[in-house]
């Protein structure tokens, strides 16, 4: 188990390792308290990361000195790394939260989350899985019906390239869950019944597959992943 710690204030880095070691003794864990100080991973000529470094988890603070004029998440990438990321900042409203989760995180955790609860949802992340606090989570379908339809219209607008199933970045385990459950043509709120998740984050789910697919639509991203063999493995998983 690798796990990164990213947090520029001190104390708050100490209290979120402690909780992680408590969580996995036996995890190898990272702290920097700046993305400046992200492990070096080597690049093309163009600067491109060559090889990524991945790892089990990532608990990100979202004010992170190195990430000026970008979000953390984008410049985790841009640098390489890899990995589930837990976002868990003093950033309270549903607008960070879903900026959060747009730019691609599995989960959006405020500072004043309980510890109990936030060690059960950084395990949860750790195994694939997605966070919301409930209260956040009510406000965000208040936002997101309108501001993800706009999104995805202006998307569809867009050229996509024709690299049949060439991801952007791996599907993470649930959202392998959500595109077979796609492909059998269900709803969200069907979706979100059968995997006990709540609607909004069925619909993240599906915005993060169409643009790992580079898909216009759910049809699109079924029939790119079908030609990837994205869903070799039978529909029976996801709909017993």
């Amino acid at each position: 188990m690798k796990i990164l710690v990213a947090d520029d204030h001190p104390l708050f880095r100490d209290a979120l390792e402690l909780s992680v070691r408590q969580s996995w003794p036996d995890a190898e864990v990272g702290c920097i308290g700046s993305l400046l100080e992200l492990p070096a991973v080597r690049q093309l000529p163009d600067g491109a990361p060559a090889l990524s470094l991945r790892y089990d988890l990532i608990v990100l603070d979202w004010r992170m000195p190195g990430a000026e004029g970008s979000n953390p998440v984008s410049v985790l990438r841009q640098a390489g790394i890899e990995g589930p990321v837990a976002v868990v900042t003093g950033a309270e409203d549903p607008v960070t939260a879903l900026e959060v989760l747009r730019c691609g995180a599995e989960a959006y955790l405020p500072k004043t989350t309980p510890r109990r609860v936030l060690a059960q949802a950084l395990r949860l992340v750790a195994e694939g899985g997605s966070f919301v606090p409930k209260y956040v989570a009510l406000d965000l379908t208040h936002m997101t019906d309108l501001s993800l339809d706009i999104d995805e219209a202006e998307e569809a607008e867009d050229p996509v390239a024709e690299g049949e199933g060439a991801l952007s970045s791996p599907l993470t385990d649930r959202e392998q869950q959500v595109l077979c459950m796609l492909a059998t043509g269900a709803t969200n709120k069907e979706i979100g019944r059968h995997l006990s998740l709540q609607e909004v984050t069925v619909k993240l789910h599906t915005r993060r597959i169409l643009r790992k697919l580079g898909a216009r639509n759910r049809t699109d991203a079924v029939r790119r992943a079908q030609q990837a063999g994205l869903l070799s493995r039978s529909l029976d998983e996801a709909t017993s």
